[in-house]
């Protein structure tokens, strides 16, 4: 959907764009509105552009406040609080899947095996006497 098509809606896209601010949900928002996903999607990068350094500078700032976080709640579950524990864990959980720490490792292993043949001298002296006499020719 380009933005001439958003634009065309006019005051139900604005109204769209006031709830959306307002905080009502983006699937109530769509529902009313009768938005397309591609209205929706370009109404969302009207109302906040995310460029790859807000991005990252999110991504740290979450990171920051995390660990902060972990290390408050790791206090707690030595003190023999469980849910803090509980809560640490899923605190480093969400760190790493933030961090994309989580994710699969994949190893590709190729085992080639050598020919099986020996190497000979005299195996080598053919070779070469042969290619001496094409050479020749």
């Amino acid at each position: 959907m380009t933005d001439t098509a958003v634009e065309g809606r006019g005051a139900a896209v604005e109204a769209a764009e006031a709830a959306i601010a307002d905080g009502r949900s983006l699937r109530l928002v769509r529902r009313d509105f009768s938005l397309t996903d591609a209205e929706l999607s370009d109404i969302l990068e009207k109302l906040c552009p995310l460029s790859t350094e807000a991005r990252i500078r999110t991504i740290k700032h979450d990171a920051t406040c995390l660990q902060r976080l972990i290390e408050k709640l790791y206090e707690k579950g030595l003190n023999g609080d469980t849910n803090a524990a509980v809560a640490c864990i899923r605190a480093w959980e969400r760190k790493a899947a933030l961090l994309g720490l989580d994710a699969v490792q994949r190893i590709d292993l190729q085992v080639i095996n050598p020919p099986n043949t020996r190497a000979s001298i005299t195996g080598l002296q053919k070779q070469l006497t042969g290619c001496g006499s094409r050479a020749r020719k």
